[in-house]
């Protein structure tokens, strides 16, 4: 029998836990900023949570894990499942799975420039490339061990993650320039 462990329940203990250190030792200093960074840390959590699926006890055997290299290999699942059934619950499916991947990183890409504070799209694009990347490494790695349940590396998933990672980075540029100039003119 398996246990399988939910991420976010024990990191949202971790988090809380870490939420009321830093409110004690650091008192009333930049609460939105600080508020900013703990919704950071919970958002990562459940990405975490979305992508491993929870850590398996005792690992599952060793298994062959896929592994898809074909760039935009999703448009061709769509394909498929539409010339196979039309519009069933296959073809709707693998749709929403791709929309989930496109919206994924959004967050991180707002973050990365309301947060962390980076400027540069190129330097957001990377950082969202490096995160989506690790995931899909870490999936990889902790499914052939059995540490999760089986997943694996798709590059459609980085391609996604990372352009909708960079629309949530733009899109908060956009607002925050918009915020300045209105705070500019009055």
């Amino acid at each position: 029998m398996h246990l399988t462990i939910n991420i976010v329940f024990f990191g949202t203990i971790l988090i809380l836990l870490y939420i009321v250190i830093d409110l004690i030792r650091n008192k009333g200093r930049n609460l939105l900023r600080k508020f900013i960074f703990y919704t950071f840390m919970f958002y990562f959590v459940y990405v975490l949570q979305l992508t491993m699926g929870g850590i398996t006890i005792p690992p599952l055997e060793a298994r062959m894990i896929k592994v898809q290299w074909i760039p935009f290999f999703f448009v061709n699942d769509w394909v498929m499942h539409y010339q196979a059934n039309g519009l069933d619950f296959y073809f709707w499916n693998s749709v929403k799975l791709t929309f989930y991947n496109l919206i994924m990183l959004v967050p991180f890409g707002v973050y990365l420039a309301l947060l962390f504070q980076v400027k540069q799209i190129s330097k957001a694009a990377l950082m969202i490339v490096i995160l989506s990347l690790a995931i899909e490494v870490f999936q990889l790695i902790l499914s052939y061990f059995g540490v999760i349940w089986a997943r694996g590396f798709d590059v459609d998933d980085i391609l996604l993650n990372t352009f909708g990672g960079v629309i949530g980075f733009m899109c908060m540029r956009v607002a925050m320039r918009f915020r300045r100039r209105i705070q500019h003119k009055y």
